[in-house]
């Protein structure tokens, strides 16, 4: 969010904004309607059982879990004002639902908590793993660490989230997340659902969030994934299933790159949806 420094509390001289008759200008220093009024109609669709455990794993990190993951057929999907936010999938292998969610199109700061409230209100999950990324260049820590050194971090409402300090390292103040994901553990903290916030480090600065919810852009998945490796992800893998109760026996196997279609017909839900 842009601040500006110079700008006050107290409300403009009347001349500020009064002083020009011509009342058909558009004068910049009358308030504009704020971003954070902004409506937001969040649907999810699909044959998604509701109750079960839930795994939500987004951005980078989300699109490179799905690609060796074996998910199956798309079975539903999350939509922010029409736009696919969230493909849910129900694979074989695991009695959790899946997320794979904002892959294609991120959402603006005020549509954060519309969607995950959504989601959370519609599936009632018995319990919640998250994983997302964390910029290693502005992670503050007493030990500077390179990309290729920096550990798995985790944030979590669980009383069990102790078992994952042989593997992972707790993310600590004074770093903040303000990804989607901290908006999931915002509110499962409140309705007193167990969650859990596996972060995986990433070379990449996060860009800021987009200003609207924009159309969904395919490109992304052509792109070169960050090079986590197969033990990593293996790692995030069985944790994050740990932490719903489960010990799946389905290791995570990196993708041919050549494989991944990137055809509007194989990826827009109404279109034959999405099969990884």
């Amino acid at each position: 969010m842009d601040v500006d420094p110079l700008a006050g509390d107290s409300i403009p001289p009347r001349y500020a904004i009064e002083s020009d008759e011509e009342e058909d200008e558009i004068n910049p220093l009358r308030p504009q309607e704020s971003s954070a009024s902004a409506k937001v109609e969040v649907k999810v669709l699909g044959d998604i059982p509701t109750g079960n455990s839930l795994f939500i794993a987004s951005g980078d990190s989300g699109k490179l879990w799905a690609k060796g993951a074996e998910l199956g057929e798309q079975s539903g999907s999350v939509m922010a004002n029409g736009v696919q936010i969230g493909l849910v999938f129900n694979p074989s292998w695991t009695r959790s639902s899946v997320i794979i969610s904002e892959t294609f199109s991120r959402l603006p700061l005020f549509a954060m908590n519309p969607y995950a409230k959504a989601i959370l209100d519609t599936l009632q999950p018995s319990s919640l793993s998250l994983l997302d990324t964390y910029p290693t260049p502005t992670y503050a820590s007493d030990k500077v660490a390179s990309f290729y050194d920096s550990p798995l971090r985790y944030l979590s409402t669980s009383i069990e989230a102790d078992v994952l300090d042989e593997e992972a390292h707790p993310f600590s103040p004074p770093n903040l997340n303000q990804s989607t994901s901290a908006a999931f553990l915002a509110i499962a903290s409140t309705i007193s659902t167990q969650a859990t916030l596996l972060l995986l480090p990433t070379p990449h600065i996060s860009p800021s969030p987009p200003k609207e919810i924009s159309s969904s852009n395919f490109s992304s998945l052509s792109r070169d994934d960050i090079e986590w490796t197969t033990e990593q992800i293996n790692t995030v893998q069985r944790l994050a299933f740990k932490m719903l109760g489960q010990e799946v026996d389905h290791p995570w196997v990196a993708p041919e790159k050549q494989a991944v279609q990137t055809s509007k017909k194989s990826t827009e839900i109404g279109e034959g949806g999405m099969y990884i």
